[in-house]
């Protein structure tokens, strides 16, 4: 009995006794492709010194590009952050109104947020402008006062001479108006930030479903963008309530001591609260100085003082222990953060300091799994990792 013979397919690669394509290439079809599984690719491993090198390297050339263009990626940054953090408003009032009302109703807010920002800047080196030459004998009175202070303990007049000759109010006043002026060169940031507002609330109108596409090409990437979001909202949120608080403290307090223009020293201390750790210095100088040439040392250090407790236990105390509740980062980064983004952008770079490092811990460390051992030296509740128990 003869055994059938099988059906031969031309397609199909004759096989030998352990089924697999004839190596010689001796079938029927001498000249069919034969589809060969490809070698694993090999990965080049780097030790970790060269790995850290080529990381810095790396690190320099971007932040070295992102300093090319901060004007143009810091207040646009500015602008994303600010709707994130309004953006519920628009949802609530999405579900009354129609969407395109919703979205003048955003951009309405967004702009009058950024004008009571840069308004209150404004305004206060204004007044203080104006109110400066209106001190200057008591200024001169100090200035004297001082000299005979220095000359009692033996230091020559000639030195004091020297360092006073060409220092007077008018060089405060300078520094005012150069305060001034930086501000109005801030203007085509402040063009800019309006203009991407517009084209970003535009944009919000789809964003769930932008973010619901992003989610099915890279689950990670969405993930991470809802948890930013989720964090600068609460830090624009709880920095606003403290600096709110801090300025209506300032504000009582000016008025007590007896020191001019508390109201607008109070709206310097609200939006200096908005730069971490430094903001409160910058909030000082002003009313420590109009204290000082309207009423003399006392009224002075009496304000310093006040300042540094309300400081010191809201700020320095309270404050960061509900920003690293709210957004996971610990004090001694959100000092770093602040150098280094002002480095990089500026005035606004300091503004947006928490932001953006937000940003980059939530894009960058949190996504990767590699990079949670560094998520510990950032976070403000560092975590063990779990160990699988060894087996028996």
């Amino acid at each position: 009995m003869t055994e059938p013979t099988p059906q031969t397919d031309p397609d199909r690669p004759v096989t030998g006794e352990a089924g697999d394509a004839d190596p010689v290439g001796t079938s029927a079809d001498a000249h069919h492709d034969h589809h060969v599984a490809p070698a694993p690719a090999v990965r080049a491993q780097l030790s970790p010194t060269l790995s850290l090198l080529l990381g810095l390297g790396a690190a320099t050339i971007a932040i070295g590009g992102l300093r090319s263009i901060g004007t143009i990626v810091a207040p646009t940054f500015l602008a994303l952050t600010l709707l994130i953090a309004v953006y519920p408003v628009y949802r609530w009032v999405s579900r009354h109104v129609p969407k395109v009302v919703a979205g003048l109703v955003l951009i309405v807010l967004l702009y009058g947020i950024i004008a009571a920002l840069f308004a209150s800047l404004g305004i206060a080196v204004g007044r203080l402008i104006d109110v400066l030459p209106n001190y200057s004998a008591e200024f001169n009175d100090l200035v004297t006062n001082a000299e005979k202070m220095l000359a009692d303990r033996g230091i020559d007049q000639t030195q004091i001479d020297e360092f006073w000759k060409n220092f007077d109010l008018k060089n405060l006043i300078g520094i005012g108006q150069a305060i001034a002026g930086y501000l109005s060169g801030m203007g085509s940031a402040l063009l800019l930030i309006l203009t991407v507002m517009i084209f970003l609330t535009m944009d919000a109108l789809g964003f769930p479903r932008t973010l619901g596409a992003i989610h099915s090409y890279k689950p990670d990437v969405a993930d991470a963008l809802v948890d930013f979001g989720e964090r600068v909202r609460k830090y624009w949120v709880v920095s606003t309530i403290f600096g709110a608080i801090v300025a209506v403290l300032d504000i009582i307090a000016l008025q007590i001591i007896g020191v001019p223009l508390a109201f607008t020293f109070g709206l310097v201390a609200f939006v200096t609260n908005y730069i971490p750790n430094v903001g409160f210095v910058l909030g000082l100088v002003p009313p420590a100085l109009l204290a000082l040439l309207d009423g003399g040392v006392g009224p002075m250090v009496t304000v310093i003082i006040v300042f540094s407790v309300v400081n010191f236990v809201i700020q320095s105390i309270l404050q960061p222990k509900f920003t690293g509740d709210a957004v996971g980062i610990n004090a001694t980064t959100s000092f770093l953060s602040l150098m280094f983004w002002a480095y990089v952008f500026g005035a606004l770079g300091a503004l947006l300091a928490i932001p953006l490092t937000l940003f980059v811990k939530s894009l960058l460390i949190d996504r990767d799994p590699r990079a949670t051992w560094v998520g510990q030296f950032v976070t403000n509740s560092p975590k063990v990792a779990e160990r699988a128990a060894p087996s028996p």
